[in-house]
């Protein structure tokens, strides 16, 4: 059966009215779902990066585990499906900044300028030219760190979308796949208002980002050749363990994309802001610069396909498609867009 051809044929039925309505950023939640208690993160950064963190635990939970019944594919389907794409920008251009921040080199041009000027000219001076940080001495191959991780975790979940793609074909054989989905149409909906209000964080992701040893992880992050992070972290992990980088060959030799650049300074910027330490004053210019509507436009559009996509969806096996097509593949195509 040709998933695509169906999907195309199918599409122009559904209710369009997706598309005409964009997401709600809401404020980064940094709680425990599985307690519906609040964590408080020290940082703006570490409570945004332990949303990216969540959304890969629940990738992981995906690429190891198969599909046995409509429950599993309604549990990934919620899960994936449940990103805002503004949180979820927000989440991945902390991380990316958290790993600019372990440059040696940028750390120390941060530290000798604000030793020299002040904390408060030098956050002035983030402020006001939003390219300053990548211009200091390091800021260019901190940011190069950040895009080799983005393009290991783009990687991963083409990877993770082939794996739940070829799923679609597969369970063809299964009895209960065949099953019939239901009100297809009431299931995009609840998938569109769980997008706008968003998944929140796990507690061990914001622990684990709340703690000053993340930088162990994160300074291998951006090796190049590294595996992501992120293939040790499940829905059962209790910690991020750092990647095998014994294959790494040293700083990746990807580039800022064409028109990508005011990307790479917000990454800049959110890094130098780590380095030197948040708070009250600078949380809002972090959340400032954590916003990005290239990638918050393209996440948003991959949620509202995989809606529609679920509404023309008829029986369990076709929703697999949906989920490594829009949940998945569209995602690591929205982060690897930065580089070339």
């Amino acid at each position: 059966m040709n998933f695509k051809r169906i999907y195309a044929a199918t599409l122009g039925a559904v209710a369009l009215s997706f598309a005409a309505t964009a997401q709600t950023a809401p404020t980064p939640e940094v709680q425990d779902a599985s307690t519906n208690t609040t964590a408080i993160a020290p940082d703006p950064l570490s409570s945004a990066a332990a949303v990216y963190a969540t959304f890969h635990g629940d990738v992981t939970d995906i690429k190891q585990n198969s599909f046995k019944s409509a429950d599993d594919i309604q549990s990934a389907l919620s899960n994936l499906g449940g990103q805002n794409s503004d949180q979820l920008t927000r989440g991945w251009m902390a991380y990316s900044a958290l790993v600019a921040s372990q440059n040696p080199e940028f750390r120390a041009a941060v530290r000798d300028i604000e030793g020299f000027y002040g904390k408060d000219v030098f956050v002035r001076g983030l402020q006001n030219d939003v390219r300053y940080a990548r211009s200091l001495n390091g800021g260019g191959a901190a940011v190069r760190s950040a895009i080799s991780a983005g393009d290991a975790d783009s990687k991963r979940l083409e990877a993770t979308a082939a794996f739940v793609k070829e799923q679609a074909y597969s369970l063809q054989g299964a009895g209960w796949a065949k099953g019939k989905v239901g009100d297809s149409g009431a299931l995009a909906t609840r998938l569109r208002a769980n997008s706008l209000a968003g998944r929140p964080a796990r507690g061990d992701m914001v622990t684990a980002f709340s703690s000053p040893a993340i930088d162990t992880v994160l300074v291998s992050a951006g090796k190049g050749g590294a595996s992501s992070v992120w293939e040790n972290v499940s829905g059962a992990a209790s910690a991020i363990r750092v990647p095998d980088v014994s294959g790494a060959l040293g700083m990746t030799n990807r580039r800022i994309a064409t028109g990508k650049e005011p990307i790479a300074d917000q990454i800049a910027t959110l890094a130098a802001y780590r380095v030197i330490g948040s708070d009250g004053a600078s949380a809002a210019p972090m959340q400032r610069a954590m916003t990005e509507k290239q990638t918050a436009g393209c996440l948003n559009m991959a949620q509202l396909n995989l809606q529609q996509c679920v509404a023309a969806s008829h029986q369990h096996f076709e929703v697999p498609f949906c989920i490594g097509e829009h949940a998945l593949a569209d995602v690591g195509r929205c982060i690897s867009k930065v580089s070339q």
